[in-house]
């Protein structure tokens, strides 16, 4: 019990450590040892968890775009039910998801080392799809690929490029995405 505390307690001081930097300098001149030292722990309990900063930099990513795509959830049991309102919960469980993690988001996007947009694209999309199926209707590839495409670029200048609150920036994407639907149309 005593050795999984400090196995987990040295993971987050490891973490802690690369996004500490990436506030201090680019990625690419951030080493291991420079992880090492701000996490106060050996290259060899480093290696223990990670085979580079690599896979730690993508450990993080991937912590986060399975938390953004457990909130691609249906909001609905059946396709008919869905309108405005069920289409309004469903962006809102999303922006919930990355405003929770929006401080390293912020340091991940603005770094640029991975492209993390692409990812959460991908993500999201078979999410989409996945959940499609869950409620009886056919992916609509097309409109899944816009939809989620539209997502993640509000999403990435949101968190980049404005200081919206999590209101403001629910407030913003619904008026983008409904400015053209009638009450009885639905974002899918």
């Amino acid at each position: 019990m005593i050795q999984d505390l400090r196995f987990r307690k040295v993971e987050e001081n490891l973490r802690a450590a690369l996004l500490t930097l990436l506030k201090e300098k680019t990625y690419q001149k951030i080493t291991v040892t420079d992880i090492c030292q701000t996490a106060k722990c050996s290259r060899n309990a480093f290696y223990l968890h990670y085979e580079s900063k690599e896979n730690l930099y993508q450990a993080i990513l991937i912590d986060i775009i399975v938390d953004i795509e457990e909130s691609c959830r249906p909001v609905v049991e059946n396709f008919s039910d869905i309108g405005v309102a069920e289409s309004k919960e469903y962006l809102t469980n999303i922006l919930n998801a990355v405003e929770h993690h929006r401080p390293i988001l912020s340091q991940l996007l603005e770094n640029k080392q991975v492209n993390f947009s692409d990812s959460l694209k991908q993500s999201m999309i078979e999410a989409m799809r996945t959940y499609s199926k869950k409620i009886n209707h056919d992916p609509d590839l097309d409109n899944i690929h816009y939809t989620t495409s539209g997502i993640v670029g509000f999403i990435e200048y949101w968190v980049v490029h404005t200081d919206y609150t999590l209101e403001e920036a629910k407030e913003r994407l619904f008026t983008i995405t409904f400015q053209n639907t009638h009450s009885e149309n639905n974002l899918f």
